[in-house]
């Protein structure tokens, strides 16, 4: 191979063409609302910022070139242009520098800098060379603390071959997943997914179906938010997962199919579809699935009532089965265009619907003093839902210094029809043959959801390493829900039911600001602070007469120090606060039987709860080992919790309600280790002590005291690496513990997966609760009631998977948005 020499050469502003480069000074004072803030501010100002764009001699920005700043034969840092050519120096003296630019493709230059204020130099470099090899040397730390997130740096390891996403999160420290889709974070559920800081925030199986449809290969890291700070929506105490994608340039089509087939105690499938496509100025992506999910479910619930009488038995067992039968769909379509490198807009449209039907058979035994009491209900719930949203945004970098805004508008209309029908017979108690009907009713709840938002983030770069991020958000909702009850009388008449009828509307506005500053003093200490300011107002009518009005406000302040020692061992403390407020169906006093002595309801008298957080957390490298450690304390406020209750007729009724306060503190384990070439492991301990405390219904006092343990490792072994042949073996176990008058059993969760790559094809074959020990299993003591129950939602399951990728893999990602009405469909469904 012949060397080639490069010819290279950059010229000043003044010279024409090849290479240019101007300097500007600012200073900026914001008047901010305390005066800590404007102290921290002109504090900061005596360090500077160098910041600016790579070209070539087109004018196409030039990604990954290496820029380096040198005084006298101190190197004082390095970083790398980015993906739009742009670079940026902060926390930088007043002196003499010398800039040095380097990159396979052009010869390194070096240029004198007098810094006394904030500069932008931009170059234009010329005469580039091909390359034939580039071998990376460097590489992140897999798992790394930042000031506000655990980050796990996945790139370029064997957890993204292959697999989709959802694949990558079951492996992820801290983070806990179940088989219908279901993410925990420390234990704490209720959490909210990002990608790219763009909230994602869907239910159950539509949310691991549409992770599942995303393959890994172009992800960059997961980051762990357990405490987030004012810049996120206050709403959900479970914390933030945020999926970090690779940002690729190049014009082209990319896309996957994967499809499903899933053995439980009946059959199930799934489809996904996800394709991009970037020309020019246009980008135009979408996303579409179906699935068609069965599962035959069990329970077995025993109540001990405590004070019997003629109509209260001694006992009662209810025994059940069914088949519920859910049949999803949904599409979305985005478009963005982008007018220069620094504006760009677009609009996304997305559909979802649900079909979901559930059949119950249940067997009543009531034990009373002397003799029994048999019966048998058959019910039938039908759900049916559609959903539509429509986003507009627009995202623009204001000037080279870094300020960028986003503005986004929000509509979504959800319509659902939820219907219930319960037929009961009296048996026979020696026989079990059908004596009579004892009750046979039917009910309606038709629900319909609207809602229209406006939000607006601002980003400014004060001065050197100083950021204030501020924004403003406004929602309106509109909530109808209409229950009808009726009872049979007959013939096929049915006569309403008033006592258990209502109409019920509710109506919420939500206004919010925040504002939040960071800087990283030096290469040790860096700090964020900030506040978030929410006016909510709520009204609500049953049957016109209104029963809920509330007007508050609450202020949500959040902060984080960081440490980091010469050793890079870092030290990170964090507070912040959050807001949990009932979901849209939580509201609606809907009744769901399993018998006619049982049955669910909501609640329209629910308030909001809110959630405080403080931690501490530790990280290091040991050899091939890295460990994080977690302390953590969390308390509840108001929270709401669903206990049982008994009318005067015997009748266990379900509700949520403000019980009272949690409060929780907890540590946190984690361990990743390669220990063989062929075998990675990750592994999880948390451990806490929960107290709960407060009173459910007129009578019931809550005072609970209670260890918390589990334990969860995820394995992953290179089979053949010449065959791309994998497995993996994951394992969730949670020791019993108690909470709000609740026993919570064992619950063992176990996958088994083989996987084998050929090409663009990857073949799956995923084994799931091995042992059969993923149950629900509960001891609740609520007053005069006591209640054993076991539930088991069919999890067992064998499944092939087969995907599919197809086009350029290097095509850019789809620009993710934090659309509002993600926010809305988290509370509906």
């Amino acid at each position: 191979m012949s060397k080639i020499k490069p010819y290279y050469y950059m010229k000043l502003l003044t010279k024409p063409a090849f290479c240019h480069y101007h300097f500007s000074s600012q200073c900026r004072l914001m008047a901010l609302a305390t005066l800590f803030l404007t102290i921290l501010c002109q504090l900061a100002t005596a360090q500077l910022t160098i910041t600016g764009n790579i070209a070539n001699k087109n004018r196409q920005p030039l990604p990954y070139i290496a820029v380096s700043i040198r005084q006298g034969k101190s190197l004082i840092a390095t970083t790398i242009s980015d993906s739009t050519g742009h670079y940026r120096f902060q926390n930088i003296q007043k002196g003499a520098y010398h800039l040095l630019i380097s990159h396979s493709s052009y010869k390194d230059s070096s240029i004198p800098v007098h810094l006394w204020a904030d500069t932008t130099i931009n170059l234009h470099l010329d005469n580039e060379k091909m390359l034939q090899k580039v071998e990376v040397t460097g590489k992140k730390p897999l798992i790394q603390m930042d000031l506000d997130r655990l980050r796990f740096n996945v790139t370029g390891t064997e957890l993204v071959v292959g697999n989709n996403i959802w694949d990558v999160i079951e492996k992820t420290p801290l983070v806990t997943t179940s088989s219908d889709g279901g993410i925990r974070i420390s234990g704490t559920s209720g959490v909210a997914v990002y990608i790219n800081n763009k909230k994602k925030v869907l239910s159950g199986t539509a949310l691991k179906s549409y992770l599942s449809s995303m393959p890994a290969d172009n992800l960059e890291a997961i980051e762990v938010i357990t405490t987030p700070s004012s810049k996120y929506d206050a709403e959900g105490g479970g914390g933030i997962l945020n999926i970090v994608t690779k940002k690729k340039k190049e014009d082209g089509l990319d896309g996957s199919i994967s499809l499903t087939d899933r053995q439980t105690a009946t059959n199930s499938q799934s489809a996904n579809v996800f394709f991009n496509n970037r020309s020019g100025k246009w980008d135009l992506y979408s996303s579409s699935y179906l699935v068609n999910r069965r599962r035959k479910p069990e329970s077995d619930h025993n109540v001990y009532f405590q004070q019997p009488g003629n109509e209260i038995p001694l006992s009662r067992r209810i025994t059940a089965d069914g088949l519920n039968r859910s049949l999803s769909a949904g599409a979305n379509l985005g478009i963005d265009y982008q007018f220069n490198k620094d504006h760009i807009a677009g609009l996304i449209m997305d559909y979802s619907g649900n079909d979901d039907r559930k059949r119950r058979n249940a067997g009543s035994h009531d034990h009373y003093a002397g003799y029994d009491s048999l019966s048998h209900s058959e019910n039938t719930d039908k759900l049916n839902s559609h959903t539509y949203s429509l986003n507009l945004n627009y995202e623009g970098r204001l000037d080279t210094h870094g300020k960028k805004l986003n503005i986004d508008f929000d509509a979504l209309n959800y319509t659902s029809r939820n219907t219930s029908l319960s037929r009961t017979n009296a048996l026979d108690a020696a026989t079990y043959d059908p004596l009579y009907i004892s009750d046979y009713f039917r009910s309606s709840a038709p629900q319909h959801v609207k809602n229209q938002s406006f939000k607006a983030d601002f980003h400014w770069p004060l001065s050197s390493g100083v950021n204030i991020d501020f924004g403003i958000r406004s929602s309106f909702s509109q909530i109808d829900n209409d229950l009808v009850f009726e009872n049979y009388v007959g013939g096929n008449s049915w006569a309403k039911d008033f006592s258990r009828s209502n109409l019920f509307s509710y109506d919420e506005n939500i206004n919010a600001s925040y504002v939040q500053l960071n800087q990283k003093i030096n290469g040790t200490w860096a700090y964020q602070i900030g506040t978030r300011l929410e006016n909510t107002i709520a009204k609500g009518y049953l049957e016109g007469e209104k029963v809920v009005n509330r007007n508050y406000v609450n202020v949500f302040p959040t902060g984080y120090l960081k440490y980091t020692t010469s050793g890079k061992k870092t030290y990170t403390l964090a507070v912040s606060s959050r807001i949990t407020r009932p979901g849209y169906w939580d509201v609606n006093p809907f009744r769901t039987y399993t018998t006619n002595k049982a049955y669910f309801e909501g609640n329209p008298f629910l308030s909001p709860s809110k959630y405080y957080r403080e931690e501490l957390s530790h990280s290091l490298n040991a050899g091939k080992g890295s460990y994080i450690f977690q302390l953590a304390a969390s308390q509840t406020l108001n929270e709401i919790y669903a206990l049982p209750f008994e009318d005067s007729a015997g009748v266990v009724i379900n509700k949520k309600t403000n019980y009272g306060n949690k409060y929780s503190y907890s540590g946190a384990v984690i361990y990743y280790n390669q220990l063989k070439k062929w075998w990675q492991l990750s592994a999880t301990v948390l451990t806490g002590y929960i107290v709960s405390k407060g009173k459910y219904s007129s009578n019931i006092s809550i005072d609970n005291r209670s260890f918390l343990l589990s334990f969860s490792t995820n394995q992953t072994f290179t089979i053949s690496k010449k065959q791309r042949l994998t497995g993996n073996l994951i394992a969730n176990n949670t020791f019993p513990f108690t909470i709000v008058n609740t026993r919570v059993g064992n619950r063992l969760d176990t996958e088994l997966r083989i996987r084998k790559s050929a090409g663009a094809f990857s073949f799956t074959l995923s084994a799931t609760d091995l042992f059969r020990s993923n149950k629900d299993v509960y001891r609740v003591q609520a007053g005069d009631l006591l209640l054993k129950q076991h539930y088991y939602n069919d999890t067992r399951s064998l499944a092939f998977i087969l995907s599919y990728n197809f086009g350029k893999s290097t095509v850019k990602k789809k620009r993710d948005r934090d659309t509002e009405f993600e926010n809305i469909k988290s509370r509906i469904i």
